[in-house]
């Protein structure tokens, strides 16, 4: 089965309604993903899960309801809202999520596999930033082949990559 990916930049109109790109919504299409949960993710961006697909991680959580982590998650990620693509091909985004990741108008939209994520502009940069050290550590561990030093912080905070 066919996996979202790509970075596209996205504007969002005066009610909170953004375009997805072509190719997303033809494999939305293909995928059958017309109905999409927008949740706060990690990192202050949105998690935008095929419906079907965010109620079953909601059902998996929903047995641990009693865990105080578990609680703590299920509050965070289960102040969600569903929405599907209107008849021009956008996704609707609630106020109340769009303060959360910090945008109004621009946004970036990034496939993540069967998922998508919504990101406020300088979140999406600085989050890239953050991560540029780690991203050849991550690769080789991987793609299984191990750099000598690679992902041990020195005393300047590099990992040696």
């Amino acid at each position: 089965m066919s996996v979202y990916f790509g970075e596209y930049h996205v504007s969002l109109d005066e009610r909170g309604r953004f375009p997805v790109p072509m190719d997303l919504r033809k494999l939305m299409q293909e995928r059958g993903d017309l109905s999409w949960a927008v949740a706060r993710g990690f990192d202050d961006a949105l998690f935008v899960y095929p419906e079907p697909k965010y109620r079953e991680v909601m059902g998996r959580l929903t047995d641990g309801a009693m865990d105080p982590e578990v609680l703590a998650f299920l509050r965070h990620f289960g102040a969600a809202s569903f929405t599907q693509l209107d008849t021009q091909g956008r996704l609707l985004v609630g106020s109340s999520l769009r303060d959360y990741a910090g945008f109004l108008r621009e946004a970036i939209l990034i496939g993540v596999g069967e998922t998508l994520e919504l990101w406020s502009v300088s979140g999406w940069r600085k989050y890239q930033q953050d991560q540029k050290d780690n991203y050849k550590a991550v690769a080789a561990g991987l793609f299984g082949r191990r750099v000598s030093g690679c992902g041990q912080r020195t005393e300047e905070g590099s990992t040696g990559c």
